[in-house]
């Protein structure tokens, strides 16, 4: 009886374990759209920036911004 019983409750918690972990991304993960400046105006990168903190977001040495005239600096923390 107790070998019956494993069988039925070891994969349904593996099942709903796999669900459960499915679900687990964390939203620093998602990439965002941002704003960089380059010889011939601006380049749409995606960054990991969620602008939200106080520190001025950079890709590389370039200061990265929310929107296209590049007046709006993206933050993080």
């Amino acid at each position: 009886m107790k070998k019956h019983l494993l069988k039925i409750i070891l994969p349904a918690f593996a099942i709903v374990m796999a669900a459960g972990l499915a679900f687990a991304t964390e939203e620093s993960n998602l990439p965002y759209v941002g704003y960089i400046a380059t010889e011939s105006g601006y380049a749409e990168i995606q960054t990991d920036c969620p602008n939200v903190g106080q520190n001025q977001c950079y890709e590389g040495l370039d200061p990265v911004f929310n929107d296209i005239g590049l007046t709006d600096p993206k933050l993080r923390n």
